[in-house]
């Protein structure tokens, strides 16, 4: 389904109880650059927004706070209160917004979320979705994982990664869920959070997620290699890099099919930005049967096509510095490679995007299935060789 080209971002903010999910949305709508945002929650007293919240609710379970985010307790289908926010916002009944924050349930799979923004016709017309923040909790992350497939899932369909409670954690913890979060999304950027840097840090979270850094994708023409595993659930993290033939919309659109009829249910997301016969660079979103149309990236004015200025990744650390790196994950280590996007600093990591890469996270997957779709990608290019 092709979105309108004023499609209005939506982001996911998942993360299992307990991980602090509710700590980091209630500094998220105090921030003043965050002003312009419809925070989408599931019940006010759930998310804990404090009084300034729930005091305030009313019959329209819409609530303008003093910071102007603009927060919705859903109780309906997340289509409904998408379509109503939307009309009342152009009937001028609630102040505009430009983007919207979904925050999910602790013990919910984000994909049916996802899939909502893609197959349902008027919620892709006027929405599109821009990425996934994950927070994840350094004190218990690794028992969580251990016990719960949902947990496994929602940091593997994570696009950033918010590590909380590090300021509670000892290093060996935090060297531990670092390379299990390195393990299960090797390209997810990690943002240590903690109670100093909580204001900064937040809304950087939701910033440029279309910028992924994609620099650990291989170079492609060989098999299909996996880039993380999830041996206990069975989720693979598949990785593919573009070669120098940009991609046309017949071989995408077969290549989708292919993908639906294959892999279905199976396929948790497909991430990545692709190079186009029409000079764009489009970010590229799936998960089980259903894929939003490709919408070109938006990158910052101004930008060159190189915008690190000489095509090299960033230099690898922790998000704010390797000085403000907890002892656990040094710079350049397992989590700390990734971090640099969510530390403000978009234009190295949009070099390695633009390079071309696309991600499939699957469960009970072959690599020989694998192999078979990216296969599929690269027919267009040697056919016209």
């Amino acid at each position: 389904m092709s979105g309108s080209a004023n499609a209005l971002p939506v982001v996911l903010l998942t993360g299992f109880l307990g991980s602090g999910k509710t700590t980091l949305l209630s500094t998220l709508v105090r921030s003043p650059a965050f002003a312009d945002t419809a925070v989408i929650i599931n019940e006010f007293g759930e998310v804990g927004l404090d009084h300034v919240l729930v005091g305030q609710a009313d019959d329209t379970d819409v609530v303008l706070l003093d910071s102007g985010c603009l927060c919705c307790a859903s109780s309906s289908s997340l289509q409904d209160t998408l379509e109503s926010l939307f009309y009342r916002r152009q009937r001028g009944e609630i102040p505009p917004f430009a983007r919207v924050v979904v925050e999910t349930s602790g013990l919910a799979d984000p994909g049916p979320v996802i899939n909502t923004l893609a197959a349902d016709p008027l919620i892709a017309r006027h929405y599109r979705f821009d990425g996934a923040v994950t927070t994840v909790d350094a004190l218990h992350g690794l028992a969580t994982l251990a016990d719960y497939r949902e947990a496994a899932t929602q940091i593997a369909i994570a696009d950033r990664i918010a590590l909380t409670k590090t300021d509670q954690a000892d290093a060996a913890a935090i060297a531990a869920i670092g390379d299990a979060l390195a393990a299960r999304n090797p390209t997810a950027p990690v943002q240590c959070i903690t109670p100093a840097n909580r204001a900064d840090a937040a809304p950087r979270l939701f910033e440029n997620l279309q910028a992924r850094h994609l620099d650990a994708v291989p170079a492609g023409g060989a098999p299909a290699t996996p880039i993380a595993h999830v041996l206990r659930y069975g989720i693979v993290s598949y990785a593919w890099r573009q070669p120098a033939e940009p991609m046309d919309w017949e071989t995408y659109a077969a290549w989708v099919r292919h993908m639906q009829r294959t892999l279905g249910e199976r396929l948790l997301r497909a991430k990545g930005l692709l190079r186009w016969n029409d000079g764009t660079v489009r970010a590229v979103h799936g998960v089980h049967h259903v894929f939003s149309h490709p919408e070109p990236l938006a990158r910052p004015a101004g930008t060159p096509d190189d915008a690190a200025g000489d095509g090299t990744p960033p230099a690898a650390g922790v998000a704010g510095g390797a000085a403000d790196a907890p002892s656990g994950i040094p710079a350049g280590g397992p989590a700390g490679a990734r971090a640099n996007a969510a530390a403000g600093a978009p234009s190295g990591a949009l070099a390695g995007a633009l390079a071309g890469a696309l991600i499939l996270i699957v469960r009970d997957v072959g690599a020989e299935e694998i192999d078979a779709a990216f296969a599929r990608l690269e027919h267009k290019s040697k056919k016209h060789v």
